[in-house]
This record gives structure tokens, C-alpha cells and sequence, in this order.
């Protein structure tokens, strides 16, 4: 089952709308900072879920955080968590940066198709 969550870390620079409506190379490139900075944040936490003891519920099998690709939308992203059944159990104020919000998005999602179809060569 997949469970999803929206997260909106701070926003920094041209996210918080400082700046004109032209962006510019410095502006782009401190948005990539706070980015990775945020990635850098967070990665050893998500990266150890897989690997925690097995319990009745909520294993984490896989993680997947993905981000927008839009300078102005760098502090969004959603995190999907794999997990064989029940809540993964995530204690997200242990990890992310202060003034980070996780919403959760939905729980409890299997696949029903995929494109293209599993297997093929």
C-alpha cells in the first residue's frame, strides 16, 4: 500500500515573493540551495525507513519523495511511502526543518494498472 503525504518546507527568496517578475540566475540558484538543503535534512531519515525492525504493520518498503521542477515551487513536494499494510508511522517532527508542514494526502493505495505493463522487455 502506498500512503502519501504533502510536504511544504519554508519557502526562501522568490518563493516567498520577493523579487520581481524577473527571476534572476542568483535568485534560481538559492532556490536550488534551500533544495538541497532540505533534501540533505531529511534523507537520512527517509532513507533508514526501509531498514527499520520488522513489526506487525507499517514496514517500509520503499520511499520516493519527488519535487516540483518549477524555481518558484522548489519548497513542495510529495512523499510517497510503500508500506505492506497499515500506517507507516512516521514521526515527521523529529526530522524536518522547523516551519515545514506534512499533510497527510491519502492512504491505502495498490496499483490497478501501469503503463507500460509490468515485465515487458
Amino acid at each position: 500500500m502506498i500512503t502519501v503525504f504533502r510536504i511544504d518546507a519554508p519557502p526562501t527568496g522568490i518563493e516567498t515573493g520577493e523579487g520581481g517578475a524577473e527571476v534572476t540566475p542568483e535568485q534560481i540558484e538559492e532556490e536550488i540551495r534551500a533544495r538541497q538543503a532540505f533534501v540533505d535534512a531529511v534523507s537520512p531519515y527517509l532513507a533508514a525507513l526501509p531498514g527499520r525492525p520488522i513489526s506487525h504493520s507499517g514496514n517500509v518498503e520503499k520511499v520516493e519523495l519527488l519535487g516540483a521542477d518549477v524555481t518558484t515551487r522548489l519548497n513542495r513536494y510529495l512523499l510517497l511511502v510503500t508500506v505492506d499494510v497499515g500506517d507507516p508511522r512516521i514521526d515527521f517532527d523529529s526530522f524536518v526543518p522547523a516551519g515545514t508542514t506534512v499533510t497527510p494526502v491519502i492512504e491505502g493505495l495498490r496499483p490497478v494498472a501501469q503503463w507500460p505493463a509490468a515485465g515487458r522487455s
